[in-house]
Formats: structure tokens, C-alpha cells, sequence
């Protein structure tokens, strides 16, 4: 019988970005090769444990949701047990009964949101880039001129810059 689970595992920190994905592609991997679908997997991220696992304070967390048979299970956390990168794990039933057309299109979806925001987070880099490469030409500022020739705008700002503050005590004391 075919159920949905969801499986919340925790990766030591001092691996890798690639060795985490790593780790990640090997579970999605044997419950794929044990006939389970995945609907989605996701990498919440490096966050500090509530406690500490192993002298560990922090770990990489990952959530994988698929449908396999319950044999799937037992494999993957038989596997989790041996790894010495996995800190701690959990494995969920979220339904019983599953019908594989719902999961499909809930797969279809996830990818379509997964493509949007990666579709989303090159444009964004694309601005970041154009902004770097093309900044704007300085606007120039309008010099205003004394009848004998001094600058009056670099005497404004000079002076504002060079004159004391006064705080709310002293403007207290005056009063």
C-alpha cells in the first residue's frame, strides 16, 4: 500500500554545499530506486539546533515529502542510522490514502513555482549586474556664483558642516 510521508532530516555543517546536496541526492535516490515518487524536496537551510547534537550547534536542515510504499521507510531511516553526516531525522505519515493524479499536479506545481522563482532570481541578478556596470552619469550641480566670485553653494555646505551641533540640553539651558 502506497502512503505519503515526510521526512525532516538534519546534515552536519562542516560538509560542504556539494556534499550536502550530495547527501540529499543519495536519500531522494533510494526512495526513487524503491519504486516511491517525490513530490518535493527542500533545503531549509543552515539553522542553530535547539539543543546541541554530537557538540554540534548548528545544522542543515532538509525536508523531503514523497509517496512510497512503507518499506521505503524503514530502508531510508536504516540508512540515516549508518550515516555519521545525518545528526537526527524524522519521518512522517501525512495520509494513508493517496491519489497519484492529486500528486501529480502537485508536482507540476512545485516545479512551476521552483522555475518562477529561479526565472525570478536571474532577472533580479541581471538588474544587480546592469546597475553595476552602468551607473548613472553625476548630476551636475548648479554653482551659484558671488559678485566676487566665490562659490556660494561650497560656502553653505562648508559652513553647515563646520558649524557645532547643539543638543536638546544646551537649547534647554538657553531657554
Amino acid at each position: 500500500m502506497i502512503r505519503r510521508y515526510e521526512t525532516v532530516f538534519i546534515v552536519r555543517t562542516d560538509l560542504s554545499l556539494d556534499e550536502i546536496s550530495g547527501v540529499t541526492d543519495r536519500y531522494a535516490g533510494i526512495i526513487g530506486d524503491m519504486n516511491g515518487t517525490i513530490i518535493k524536496v527542500e533545503n531549509w537551510g543552515k539553522r542553530r539546533l535547539a539543543y546541541p547534537i554530537e557538540k554540534k550547534r548548528e545544522g542543515f536542515y532538509v525536508r523531503i515529502d514523497f509517496v512510497a510504499p512503507h518499506e521505503v521507510v524503514s530502508e531510508v531511516e536504516r540508512n540515516f542510522k549508518i550515516d555519521e553526516n545525518i545528526l537526527r531525522f524524522q519521518t512522517v505519515k501525512l495520509a494513508d490514502t493517496v491519489d497519484m493524479e492529486e500528486i501529480e499536479r502537485e508536482i507540476a506545481e512545485a516545479r512551476r513555482k521552483e522555475e518562477e522563482q529561479k526565472a525570478e532570481e536571474q532577472k533580479k541578478a541581471e538588474e544587480q549586474k546592469e546597475e553595476t556596470v552602468s551607473e548613472p552619469a553625476p548630476e551636475e550641480a548648479t554653482v551659484l556664483e558671488d559678485p566676487d566670485g566665490t562659490d556660494i553653494k561650497a560656502e553653505e555646505e562648508n559652513a553647515q558642516e563646520s558649524a557645532p551641533v547643539e543638543t536638546d540640553d544646551e537649547r534647554a539651558k538657553e531657554e
